[in-house]
């Protein structure tokens, strides 16, 4: 059973409480394993929850922006592109709404209710089976996007993070037939799905077995296709997109028109969606379905610095932690599927949340695992039998880190608060590099143990 020494320690209750906070999570065996794992998730959905009560009653979860969608879409009727699309989870909890005293929004707490155990339930586990230290269970479930899901929980999103965790656990238990036939729910919950079953193919494609990958690969694609052609009839003689264009050329024209706005600071204008503006500073004819005109309405960094914003805060210290530790780690070769699926899925769409919509706060929470599930696994990369007393203080000071950066949304005014989550990383970084020290080994434990080598 994997042991982390601390050298020098004295027998002060500090000194106690660095040993405790720093030994590595798989050390836990049996029923301690389950019994840390039912706290941290009961810890995490109640901090959930008591968040999103503090600032408004339970009911305004009904009234957040493109619930009616989904709302309409549970109760029978047809909902506009691309809501229409995203048939599973709304109809999940339609069903749940019919069992005896229920309702429409009942169902839909239920599902909500099972839904982020789940995905919280599963990413314990899988950091129970790594090297990370045990305070990592606290910065796993304390961190700003649980609430934030919760908040938000008519739309999929959390519903289809915790198909999403399943299909990591699959991962993790290397059960591929199973994980690529959960791309048929994951493909009726969102279009998304197609950017998951890229990333799945890509992660496996080099560990698995030769003479079956293609079996794999195939099923994996012959689920999405079926998901596919189960949503086209479900939602034929759907309202069409706002802008009444082709769906094709509706999700293209999203790309283009996000990255002017979010990355570029342009603030892009037409005819059909005069919403940012009603007269462009400047425009030119384009006839495209009802488009006749597009233009700018003029710049704006009010996005990009909303976007900094919710990168420091959202999953906290986590963001930090992945980019040096990927960084250390970035030739390393041994790297499971699950491990893969992690980095290369979370770190698409982290980089594509900019040009998917307005609201990256909320589109960066499909990049959670890169954070929740990739960090405690790249820190198995490290080989670390003991930690000196500044070692695993700065360990610990990470967390205190990580658990402050939340509480800057306090903080009038976003220059300040940008400010002060800088400042709060660039401490975060100094603790992370005292805590790693030199150049990282391969895990003692991933060379000795071919089962967990897999992890």
């Amino acid at each position: 059973m994997p042991k982390v020494a601390i050298e020098g320690r004295g027998e002060g209750g500090a000194a106690k409480l660095l040993h405790v906070l720093t030994q590595p999570l798989c050390a836990w065996r049996g029923p301690a394993r389950w019994l840390a794992l039912t706290v941290v998730v009961l810890l995490g959905v109640g901090v959930a929850l008591a968040v999103v009560l503090s600032i408004a009653p339970l009911s305004a979860v009904f009234h957040a922006p493109d619930s009616f969608h989904y709302l309409k879409l549970a109760a029978g009727h047809t909902v506009m592109q691309p809501f229409a699309s995203r048939q599973l989870g709304a109809r999940v909890a339609a069903l749940l709404g019919r069992l005896p005293g229920g309702d429409l929004h009942a169902g839909f707490l239920a599902e909500a209710t099972l839904s982020l155990v789940f995905a919280l339930a599963a990413t314990v586990w899988l950091a129970l089976q790594t090297l990370a230290p045990r305070w990592m269970l606290a910065a796993l479930v304390l961190v700003a996007s649980w609430p934030l899901l919760v908040q938000y929980l008519v739309l999929p999103d959390l519903w289809y993070a915790a198909l999403l965790a399943a299909l990591l656990v699959l991962l993790e238990r290397e059960l591929w037939l199973a994980a690529a036939l959960i791309m048929l729910p994951l493909m009726l919950s969102r279009e998304s799905a197609s950017l998951t079953l890229v990333c799945f193919i890509l992660a496996g494609w080099a560990r698995w077995p030769q003479p079956r990958r293609w079996l794999y690969a195939a099923v994996a694609v012959a689920s999405a296709v079926v998901g596919t052609l189960i949503v086209s009839r479900l939602n034929a003689g759907s309202q069409p997109n706002v802008e009444h264009l082709p769906e094709v050329i509706y999700v293209f024209a999203k790309v283009p028109w996000n990255f002017l706005r979010n990355v570029l600071g342009i603030i892009p204008w037409s005819d059909a969606n005069p919403e940012l503006c009603r007269v462009p500073v400047w425009s030119t004819p384009l006839h495209l379905g009802p488009v006749h005109a597009v233009g700018i309405c003029g710049f704006s960094w009010l996005q990009q610095l909303a976007a900094v914003d919710n990168t420091l805060r959202l999953f906290g210290v986590l963001p930090l932690m992945a980019a040096v530790l990927w960084w250390r780690h970035r030739h390393w070769q041994g790297r499971s599927v699950l491990l893969r699926f992690a980095l290369l899925y979370g770190g698409v769409s982290f980089l594509l949340a900019p040009v998917l919509g307005a609201g990256f706060g909320h589109l960066m929470q499909y990049a959670w695992p890169l954070f929740l599930v990739a960090v405690p696994r790249l820190l198995d990369e490290f080989t670390q039998p003991s930690l000196t007393t500044q070692q695993a203080a700065a360990s610990v000071g990470v967390l205190a880190v990580h658990l402050a950066l939340p509480w800057i949304l306090l903080v009038p005014g976003l220059g300040q608060r940008i400010a002060l989550g800088l400042l709060l990383w660039a401490v975060g970084y100094w603790l992370l590099q005292s805590w790693l020290g030199g150049t990282p080994q391969q895990s003692q434990k991933r060379a000795n143990s071919p089962e967990l080598a897999r992890g």
